[in-house]
């Protein structure tokens, strides 16, 4: 689309953008937001070329958490024309798939352990999927609960609260599928507990006794909800600072994808060292199972769902945090959200990645995985 004629050329929006904006803005309220955002485009000189450059804030402005009016049952934008990618799915695999690569380098129990251990669980409003991710059995409050994170039922765009109502279902190691209960969550520090019935865990992490010094090598877990593809990316902690807020946390030096989330960061003696987020920029970062054993302290003391660290008070500073932690507001944990994109657009890393093909409305589309 031409925006401006300048000195003989022509300024114009790629068609890819403005395909991206028009699932964003179905609304009047919405076209209006977007020209009044559009005013901050900024025309740049690529080889000898002009072009628009969008600057991030623009794209933090419009990315709310109502962008797509219209979802899939796996809570993804419906496809807009033939030939687009959609990216940021929660298929998309990282490092080795289970008993290949990283996994050789275990031992047969090691693996056997992790493997019947690691879950997928996902959120559901209605018959829409909300969110997904991964989670591991723990030994805690004389019984077996998964951990796993709190974005599975964070509200999208708000930081302090949860989305009431979701129902819960996790994959199992049996590949069955079963019904979750939210236990616990701490919004602050991303940690949820999820209970299920009538599943005894054979290898539950007893994370009373993993705070003892552990390897620098690593690993990250994590199990995808629809395919029950394990994998698991290998690295060593790093002393990295990343893009998110919260002060506890640490890194390794790989990276994972949003399937990993709420995993368990395991050293190849089978310890089990912290529990996985997401950073889109660095690394995967971490927190360590002395922060766990904090929060769930503080579940303790509850014994009901807990939204602490929400930093309702009203002074605006949170109910409580761990020492050394100095934060006045609620962490942040941003999970980019998917999104078609035409193939010549994907970063370069992406364009080798696998798709898979789905259907929507008798329409094949393929994503990223």
């Amino acid at each position: 689309m031409n925006l401006l004629f300048l000195v003989g050329r022509s300024l114009f929006l790629p068609i890819s953008i403005i395909i991206e904006r028009l699932e964003y803005f179905r609304t009047s309220y919405r076209r209006r937001k977007f020209f009044a955002l559009a005013t901050k485009l900024k025309a740049i000189r690529v080889g000898g070329r002009l072009s628009i450059e969008m600057p991030k804030s623009l794209l933090e402005d419009v990315c709310d958490e109502d962008q797509f009016e219209c979802l899939d049952s796996m809570g993804y934008p419906m496809p807009s024309i033939n030939g687009m990618v959609l990216v940021n799915t929660f298929e998309e695999t990282f490092g080795d798939l289970y008993d290949e690569g990283v996994w050789s380098e275990l031992s047969k129990n090691v693996s056997s352990r992790i493997s019947r251990n690691v879950v997928s669980l996902a959120s559901f409003n209605g018959e829409t999927r909300y969110f997904a991710c991964t989670g591991f059995f723990i030994e805690w409050n004389g019984c077996t609960s998964i951990l796993t994170s709190a974005s599975l039922v964070r509200k999208s765009g708000d930081r302090s609260k949860i989305v009431e109502n979701l129902r819960i279902e996790v994959l199992l190691p049996n590949k069955k599928r079963t019904e979750g209960t939210l236990e616990h969550c701490n919004l602050h520090y991303n940690v949820a507990i999820v209970s299920v019935k009538d599943f005894r865990a054979l290898c539950p992490a007893n994370l009373h006794h993993e705070q003892e010094s552990v390897c620098e090598d690593v690993l990250a877990v994590g199990r995808c909800f629809e395919s029950d593809i394990l994998m698991a990316a290998s690295g060593h902690l790093v002393g990295w600072s990343g893009t998110l807020d919260c002060r506890m946390l640490r890194y390794a030096n790989f990276k994972i994808t949003k399937a990993g989330i709420g995993g368990p960061l395991i050293d190849f003696d089978g310890r089990y060292v912290g529990i996985n987020f997401f950073d889109d920029i660095v690394g995967t970062p971490f927190l360590s199972c002395t922060v766990i054993l904090h929060v769930l302290s503080r579940f303790d003391e509850e014994r009901t769902i807990n939204k602490v660290g929400n930093g309702d008070t009203s002074s605006g500073v949170l109910d409580w945090t761990m020492t050394g932690d100095r934060s006045v507001r609620p962490n942040s944990w941003p999970v980019p959200k998917p999104f078609w994109c035409h193939p010549d657009d994907l970063p370069r890393n992406e364009t080798r990645t696998r798709h898979k093909y789905g259907y929507y409305n008798g329409q094949k589309f393929k994503y990223m995985c």
